[in-house]
């Protein structure tokens, strides 16, 4: 080989000697008049809050499920749930415990998963299956091309890498802020999050992230994913249903109803 066919096989580019930690660069390397590519424009993620929705058993999640089932074929949807109230108890033996973030996140994603295999359980009849996270990033489109919806959970696949809080050992991403994540990875055309009527007592039809994060108290809605909502490339927005409710997921997915939550 000679020095010229070594020197045609280069490929030019901003990254080839600089380090990515710089965010000038990293800036400056990202066009703004290039359009960029949603992979699942269509994709519905839809998130049923742990204590809010699953916890609270026959009562709410099978009325709840039966509304999902109607939507399956106008909808093709992600559905993602939470930790709910057994999370929380082994979140507070693991700390007593003294573990460590990493191994607590774990912990957490575990009992979400299996409040995910729960909601699939009930969708069986219509071909719904839970998936796991690897299945999720790499074959969400050819289960959905068999069924309308999938289920998995939404805590971020971080595990034993999961960031250090900033206060205490809790893990600081959980199921919202995973949702937020993916669907804004896959470039989802709506995120809505299914919650009861208490956590959305006192809400505006639209209000602005930053307004909800102003308020004091406990959110309907993660204050790390309403922080990053600011910086989702595709998701501008979520909706905040209450899933105890029948037809409120039904007319959120119409765009109709429902609390908007909006990144400005």
């Amino acid at each position: 080989m000679t020095p010229d066919d070594r020197q045609g096989r280069d490929v030019e580019s901003a990254f080839v000697r600089q380090t990515l930690l710089d965010r000038d660069l990293v800036r400056s390397a990202e066009p703004d008049d290039v359009d960029r590519i949603r992979l699942l424009p269509w994709l519905e993620v839809v998130v049923l809050g742990g204590s809010t929705i699953v916890d609270r058993g026959r009562d709410v999640l099978v009325p709840l499920t039966d509304e999902i089932r109607s939507l399956l074929p106008d909808h093709r949807m992600l559905l993602l749930t939470g930790a709910g109230v057994r999370a929380r108890h082994v979140l507070g033996v693991g700390l007593d415990l003294g573990l460590p973030t990493g191994a607590l996140a774990g912990l957490a994603a575990t009992e979400a998963e299996q409040n995910g295999r729960l909601v699939a359980s009930l969708l069986a009849a219509e071909g719904v299956s839970y998936l796991p996270h690897q299945t999720v990033a790499g074959q969400l489109p050819v289960h959905l091309a068999a069924a309308n919806a999938a289920v998995s959970n939404g805590y971020p696949p971080y595990g034993v890498h999961e960031f250090p809080a900033a206060a205490g050992r809790l893990p600081v991403h959980r199921t919202d802020t995973g949702a937020l994540l993916l669907a804004d990875a896959f470039g989802a055309s709506r995120l809505v999050y299914v919650r009861d009527t208490a956590a959305l007592a006192g809400l505006p039809d639209v209000i602005s992230a930053k307004e909800l994060l102003a308020r004091d108290g406990d959110l309907p809605v993660d204050r790390l994913a309403l922080e990053r909502l600011g910086l989702a490339r595709h998701v501008t927005s979520l909706t905040l249903v209450d899933g105890t409710t029948r037809g409120a997921l039904t007319g959120a997915l119409s765009g109709k109803g429902g609390v908007t939550v909006t990144a400005v």
